[in-house]
């Protein structure tokens, strides 16, 4: 053997890994039923080149699995790959990085939906011919990195072909072409990877996520080919009426359109000057048009209901939300904002479940003007709830009653091979039982200082020991599984229990050590 092979291979051999068959995995609609609601990890893996560079800290274990505490069963990662890659080939240090905030949605219990996001717009704005069979490249090159690092993850990981792919022409017939193309490259790649790939549920993204596009010039006929039935989700966003949601500034549309504070009817609605912030306020007719109503977002998601989830094809709102204008309004201008607001997340939420669409809340940790922020990230305690009432109200429409922190049963069997075993687990907001791995992505993260050591450097020492159930170092532990994957992390003592039976290798500084757990 080479002596420069994978260490890994070397060792594997004389201690009998066996890997595992590929399972065949539930179908969309069965997985679909397991949703529940779900938030983003908005503003942190999808940054280009940092995911701490927008404000964000690199998410903890405590944050996860406050998540999972606070009734959310789905989660989503937007991701960043192309300014981690060179010459089509994803860094090993940012593929660890990844893993480690994918294991822990996984061992929270999550069902956990990895994408390809922005990240320059690469992809999303380059629907374009003369840059079609360049995205395609990386797609293919990408996906196929992706796929075959998590082929053994069970059916709660998910993969999402890409985010909001920008359609602009006239009848955005011609670009939705090349992006279907896009995304059969998408799922051709996945499914080349094997494993449990060949029948992982994959989502694939409406242009430009629209409700409209997405009904008038997509449908499910158009969805891509692929070798096994029932598999594909359909993906679209809910930022409607913009005006309200998201325009924070005065714009010249013909007419002066001014941002939109108050939503619904009645006493929710601004009366003399403040019209003009009323949602459904009509700038070019210069009067109040018909106020935003529940009836409207019916209306919207009733289109997804007939033209894909009756038709067999789950479908999820992969981004919806509406900015609190907190510091921008005040007094009783802020009061009736705010008793509006949460009638749109309450209006929302009941409507998604009644269209039976998955909603996916936009969070990005902000705390300031115009956040849509439920889950505490860039303050203390970290994991604690940010706005109770959107999320009383997300749970409500869910049938849970509200919020209390009971805490979450970890769940370490989501990749296969392993023998299925829990540990419970208290989500205390502001602690966590490990330390973020990969937020510095140098060379040594996670697995990837292992994978270079030529098979005969390999030394069992001492330095590096176990007592018990304990392991004691002089420096930082790392625990991996057989397969190469990143378990468990600590500083000078790591805590063995609750880990699944079988074979680790611990490492600390240039020293590594078989731990056996029987």
């Amino acid at each position: 053997m080479n002596s420069r092979k994978l260490w890994f291979a070397a060792f594997a051999a004389s201690f009998f890994v066996v890997s595992a068959s590929a399972a065949t995995l539930p179908t969309a609609t069965e997985i679909f039923n397991q949703m529940g609601f779900g938030i983003n990890i908005g503003n942190t893996m999808e940054v280009p080149g940092n995911p701490t560079a927008w404000g964000n800290k690199f998410p903890s274990e405590a944050y996860i699995d406050s998540v999972k505490a606070a009734g959310f069963s789905t989660i989503r990662i937007p991701c960043a790959w192309d300014s981690h890659a060179k010459d089509g080939v994803i860094s090993r240090s940012w593929m660890d990085s990844v893993q480690v905030v994918v294991d822990r949605c996984m061992r929270a219990g999550l069902i956990t939906i990895l994408n390809i996001h922005w990240d320059g717009g690469w992809l999303e704005e380059n629907l374009k011919d003369d840059k079609k069979s360049e995205v395609n490249a990386k797609q293919k090159a990408y996906w196929t990195q992706i796929a075959t690092h998590f082929k053994n993850y069970n059916e709660r990981l998910l993969f999402a072909s890409a985010n909001e792919p920008a359609t602009t022409d006239d009848n955005y017939r011609h670009e939705t072409e090349i992006l279907a193309t896009y995304h059969q490259t998408f799922v051709d790649a996945v499914r080349a990877t094997g494993g449990n790939n060949a029948s992982r549920t994959l989502i694939i993204q409406g242009p430009s996520t629209s409700i409209d596009r997405s009904v008038e010039v997509y449908q499910v006929s158009k969805l891509p080919k692929d070798n096994i039935e029932g598999r594909l989700m359909f993906e679209v966003h809910y930022y409607d009426p913009y005006t309200y949601t998201l325009l924070n500034d005065v714009v010249d549309w013909g007419a002066q359109v001014y941002p939109q504070y108050y939503w619904g009817t009645g006493e929710n609605l601004a009366n003399g000057s403040g019209v003009v912030h009323n949602c459904g306020y009509n700038a070019w007719a210069g009067a109040m048009g018909d106020p935003c109503t529940k009836s409207q977002m019916d209306a919207s998601l009733g289109k997804m209901k007939a033209n894909y989830v009756d038709k067999g094809v789950p479908v999820i709102i992969g981004e919806f939300g509406a900015n609190d204008r907190v510091g921008v309004l005040s007094g009783s201008d802020y009061d009736r904002h705010r008793k509006g607001r949460l009638a749109y997340y309450e209006s929302f939420m009941n409507s998604c479940k009644a269209n039976k669409v998955v909603p996916i809340a936009w969070d990005t940790g902000h705390e300031g003007e115009n956040n849509m922020t439920i889950i505490r990230r860039q303050s203390v305690p970290d994991g604690s709830v940010f706005d109770k009432d959107v999320l009383n109200i997300m749970r409500k429409a869910y049938g849970l009653g509200d919020y209390v922190n009971n805490g979450i049963t970890h769940m370490d069997d989501f990749v296969e091979g392993g023998t299925p075993s829990s540990s419970s687990s208290v989500a205390s907001p502001g602690s966590s039982s490990s330390v973020p791995l990969c937020d510095a992505m140098i060379p040594e993260c996670g697995w990837t200082g292992l994978r270079s050591v030529p098979s005969a450097t390999v030394k069992f020492s001492t330095g590096l020991a176990r007592d018990g159930s304990m392991l004691r170092a002089s420096a930082n532990i790392r625990l991996f599984d057989m397969n190469g994957n990143l378990v468990r992390s600590a500083g000078k003592n790591m805590n063995l229990q609750g880990l699944n039976r079988g074979l680790y290798v611990a490492k600390s500084g240039k020293e590594f050590l078989k731990v056996d757990i029987k």
